[in-house]
């Protein structure tokens, strides 16, 4: 009887583990609470977005724990998306082989609009989303 209940939680810890990718923070879980926008060098762009005209930057999606601890190690088994609205208010092009960031470039004329970072498991980006955060293009 030892044998299969040992059996039986060895399964169920294996199944735990490969939902998602042992790197993920383990204290908080994997799912996030929030969801911050920056730019390649570090500076945070949300909660109000600013982009130049015209301007391409290079911009990176965080993801927070509910007490705020920024959660690493998601890449390999979860994906995000930077979405604009209205659409022409910014192109937006993933990064290869780097799921959390994007290259954007901001339409030439100003604007306002808004954007929401989704995050899913896999190719899907919809499971969570975050924001609309407003965007000024000056």
């Amino acid at each position: 009887m030892r044998i299969r209940a040992w059996c039986a939680l060895l399964v169920f810890g294996l199944a735990a583990l490969s939902s998602c990718d042992s790197t993920e923070e383990s204290v908080h879980g994997h799912t996030p609470a929030s969801a911050k926008l920056f730019l390649a060098g570090g500076q945070e762009l949300t909660p109000n977005v600013q982009l130049a005209r015209g301007a391409a930057v290079l911009v990176e999606v965080r993801f927070y724990a509910a007490n705020g601890d920024l959660i690493t190690g998601l890449e390999t088994e979860h994906a995000t998306a930077v979405t604009f609205s209205p659409a022409a208010l910014a192109t937006v092009t993933p990064v290869a082989g780097h799921k959390f960031h994007f290259d954007v470039t901001a339409q030439n004329a100003a604007g306002t609009g808004t954007v929401t970072l989704g995050y899913g498991h896999g190719t899907n980006t919809s499971e969570l989303t975050f924001g609309p955060f407003p965007v000024t293009i000056p």
